[in-house]
């Protein structure tokens, strides 16, 4: 569970972050309020359209006069770079793309592999953007490894991820594990001071569930094989899932 030791939750009465906390408080309770609480964070952020184009620290107002700063440049990036990854990897072959980003799997181990992977695209944690972006990497690169067991299938599975439903992992999954990350991050200590540790972990669950449901019928792996990544429409295309993706979580 991504959580940030020592993070100062968002205050302000009647600002936006107030109203979401206040949410959140009923959901034990009440846990049909669910789509209400997830609305009102995307909305917190700054809304689908402002949080999933922002490529430099925007400070919102919390309340109080303080603020906090987001972005999701991190996050498009880190897409951005697994798509062109695994297009390489199909097009390629598994060795050449590796090598040619100076990752060496020779002799190495299944898992020894997917750390090398996870070490590669992993971000330095320099603000909760950052931090979540890795902890979604982590999620995402466990998701496609585990079902490999052998060389055999290393070659087979990673060749195939972006051509299958797989590739669905490499941005909505992302994404999912990422916006979760994000919100755990914010809210996770806040409340467990207010109530209890449990208490906390219910929320949590309910939310990561909420926003499971809430984006799984959207086609994140549509037309990607043939998309260049490295190029501007690799870049509007990771954007635009994001919005969607932010577009469907905001309403209520």
């Amino acid at each position: 569970m991504g959580t940030s030791k020592g993070y100062e939750p968002p205050e302000g009465k009647g600002s936006p972050w107030d109203t979401l906390k206040r949410q959140m408080g009923k959901l034990i309770e009440k846990p049909e309020k669910n789509t209400k609480v997830v609305s009102k964070f995307v909305k917190a952020i700054g809304g689908a359209e402002n949080f999933s184009s922002y490529n430099k620290p925007r400070s919102i107002p919390t309340g109080g006069g303080s603020s906090l700063s987001f972005k999701s440049s991190t996050a498009r990036n880190t897409v951005q770079g697994l798509g062109s990854f695994f297009s390489d990897i199909s097009k390629n072959g598994l060795q050449q793309a590796v090598e040619s980003r100076g990752i060496n799997i020779e002799g190495k181990t299944i898992d020894e592999i997917k750390e090398l992977f996870i070490d590669f695209f992993l971000t330095p944690a320099i603000d909760s953007d950052s931090a979540c972006a890795s902890k979604a990497i982590e999620t995402v690169m466990e998701n496609l490894f585990n079902e490999i067991t052998n060389e055999e299938e290393l070659e087979n599975i990673l060749s195939n991820v972006i051509q299958t439903e797989k590739a669905k992992e490499l941005v909505c999954g992302f994404y999912e594990n990422y916006i979760y990350e994000l919100f755990c991050r914010i809210f996770f200590e806040d409340r467990t001071l207010k109530t209890s540790q449990s208490d906390a972990e219910e929320i949590l669950e309910i939310v990561k569930e909420t926003i499971s449901t809430k984006i799984s019928g959207i086609q994140c792996n549509r037309n990607i094989e043939g998309i260049d990544f490295s190029s501007q429409e690799g870049s509007d295309f990771v954007q635009g899932i994001l919005k969607d993706i932010l577009e469907v979580l905001e309403e209520e």
